[in-house]
């Protein structure tokens, strides 16, 4: 059986009560495609969801959460990563500890990664939930700010985040940005 890094296990059970209505949306959604009378009123609904993923996007740059407001403090997880066009490459961490890179893609409702495991290089699926903060008003979906559930946006990289940033970067940005 494989143990899954510390700070994965904080954020297992949140993710799987996330993942359980997402699986029932997502059945829901093929039972009404695959019905030959869908109604005719869900087709706009699904048209804005549509709408609304494709505007949903992080701005490129260099980003660093923290299941902590403050850096560097034991036990939390971190995830530092670079993002381009919607595609990222970085690393979950946590400090005086070792770190996973991970890859993958910004979606309408979530962060989709494929977190690489330090020791045996596997690679596992891992899932990040987004969440809108539609308080700010705005005309612009894409300027919208979007943050990650659980975690807390922090302004400033150490050093070692980026040290860490950079090691992911040199081996998996071949991946996403091509």
């Amino acid at each position: 059986m494989k143990v899954l890094p510390t700070y994965l296990l904080a954020t297992v059970k949140q993710t799987v009560k996330q993942a359980a209505p997402m699986i029932a949306g997502f059945s829901l959604a093929l039972t009404g495609l695959m019905a030959t009378n869908a109604p005719a009123q869900a087709a706009p609904r699904n048209l804005e969801r549509t709408a609304l993923a494709q505007s949903t996007t992080l701005p490129d740059g260099v980003y660093l959460y923290g299941q902590s407001p403050n850096p560097d403090e034991l036990g939390k997880g971190y995830f530092v990563f670079e993002a381009r066009q919607g595609k990222l490459v970085g690393a979950l961490y946590m400090p005086r500890s070792s770190f996973d890179c991970t890859y993958g893609q910004l979606e309408a409702d979530r962060v989709s990664l494929m977190v690489v495991d330090s020791y045996d290089r596997s690679e596992n699926p891992y899932v990040i939930a987004t969440e809108r903060n539609d308080s700010v008003a705005s005309r612009n979906p894409v300027v919208a700010p979007i943050s990650l559930e659980g975690f807390h946006r922090l302004s400033n990289l150490s050093a070692n985040d980026q040290r860490i940033l950079n090691t992911c970067r040199q081996n998996y940005q071949q991946r996403v940005w091509k």
